[in-house]
């Protein structure tokens, strides 16, 4: 259900996420040990996406992978010093693209965030839980 970095090395780990939610098809995920980083695995062992919600239940990112599970697209929910048009310290909705072949070994090389598209927002918006 999500690893480290390891499976797509031909390693595979233990799991280090539960499935405590489904959203549309998409498994809502935190990690089993609730003291480590709430952020979603870098790859994905079985499922295509994974979502994060907050302590609220309220949507904090989207994760999308290939099928070489590896991550490609990161929507996420928070501040963002790269949109320049939001007052610093709010959230916006973004996305973080990676390229195809590097995924998450990379994080340097995923294009910087940029807003949703309206036909993006569409697309995901069923994911976007709380956010008004």
């Amino acid at each position: 259900m999500g690893g480290r970095g390891t499976f797509a090395a031909g390693r595979p780990v233990a799991f280090q996420y539960e499935t405590v939610g489904e959203i549309d098809g998409v498994k809502i995920l935190e990690p089993i040990d609730k003291k480590r980083s709430r952020r979603l695995p870098e790859e994905s062992h079985s499922e295509r996406a994974y979502i994060k919600l907050d302590e609220k239940g309220e949507f904090r990112q989207y994760r999308e992978y290939n099928e070489k599970h590896e991550l490609v697209l990161e929507i996420g929910y928070h501040s963002e010093k790269d949109i320049r048009d939001v007052p610093s310290g709010h959230a916006v909705l973004h996305k973080h693209i990676y390229p195809q072949g590097k995924g998450y070994s990379d994080m340097d090389s995923r294009t910087e965030a940029q807003k949703l598209t309206l036909h993006e927002f569409n697309k995901y918006k069923k994911y976007f839980i709380g956010i008004s």
